[in-house]
């Protein structure tokens, strides 16, 4: 197997038709059928349910095409990564999620460009689950998290901010009143919660029994979950800050204060970039001033 022939197998399965794969690939029909076909009996299975109009992906087939993905991300980043250069250069993949904690670091990259204009930053928005994922499979060099880490997998730099578990709140709701909310209060609303298998098991213990029969809802980009909750009269579970209005709702802090510290993340291994070596100390220098 080489990448071109992943390269044949994502674009078939993308246009859902061999010509038009072969079109755009600017090769023949037959030998994008044929190098599919092998690649089916290299694998021992059966990719493509084929029709005489189009084809699509069998349950292997849409398996086979996450690894694929993953396998030419991995390679377009190694090859865009030039060790070799004069100046430092690179690209640097960051995962993050949408909290405050993000500011911090979105200031220090800007620094950071400022002095090494040649390093690119991909910013991938995801929760903490894949953030970790991510970073173990080699297509995140690090990540933003707010929850704790296996430190036997990950290198973890603490950025010494922490932000407030709460809700989000549509403006008119009766809760509005309240300077914070306990759990007993929102047993009785209808939730929207961050789809972080973590989160999910510390906040439902924290709300108490019987609440999670009022999850409506979860959410991996916070910015999907506004319109639900205008509509529904839910409340969004989420991290903020006191009296904070967010697309006509209003965050509310959980009662005693529940709050999460923000890290930086990324694999333990003996090498690393030298564009990612050179962003961890700046990082850390900005922390320790």
């Amino acid at each position: 197997m080489d990448l071109r022939v992943l390269e044949y197998f994502l674009m078939t399965a993308e246009e859902g038709s061999i010509t038009h794969a072969a079109e755009l690939l600017h090769v023949s029909q037959p030998t994008v059928s044929r190098q599919l076909m092998d690649l089916e009996r290299e694998l021992g299975k059966t990719l493509f349910i084929r029709t005489k109009k189009n084809v699509s992906l069998t349950k292997d087939g849409l398996l086979f095409r996450e690894t694929a993905r993953e396998i030419l991300a991995l390679y377009q980043k190694a090859v865009r990564e030039d060790t070799g250069a004069a100046e430092l250069s690179g690209e640097l993949y960051l995962g993050m999620g949408e909290t405050g904690s993000v500011r911090f670091l979105a200031q220090e990259i800007a620094a950071f460009q400022t002095l090494y204009p040649g390093v690119h930053f991909h910013l991938i928005s995801e929760n903490a689950d894949r953030i970790c994922e991510d970073i173990e499979k080699g297509l995140l060099d690090a990540g933003l998290v707010m929850r704790n880490v296996n430190s036997s997998t990950f290198e973890i730099l603490e950025l010494g901010l922490t932000e407030t578990w709460g809700v989000l709140v549509p403006e008119g709701h009766p809760l509005v009143a309240e300077p914070e909310v306990s759990g007993k209060m929102l047993r009785q609303e209808r939730l929207i919660l961050p789809e972080n298998t973590v989160f999910k098991q510390e906040l439902l213990r924290w709300l108490g029994q019987g609440t999670e029969s009022r999850v409506g809802a979860t959410y991996n980009l916070i910015y999907n979950a506004f319109p639900l909750a205008r509509a529904a009269g839910a409340l969004i579970v989420c991290l903020g800050t006191a009296g904070e209005r967010q697309e006509g709702l209003i965050f509310l802090p959980f009662a005693k204060g529940k709050t999460a510290s923000a890290s930086l993340i990324w694999k333990k291994k003996p090498v690393q970039p030298p564009a990612l070596e050179a962003f961890l100390e700046h990082v850390t220098h900005a922390i320790s001033e």
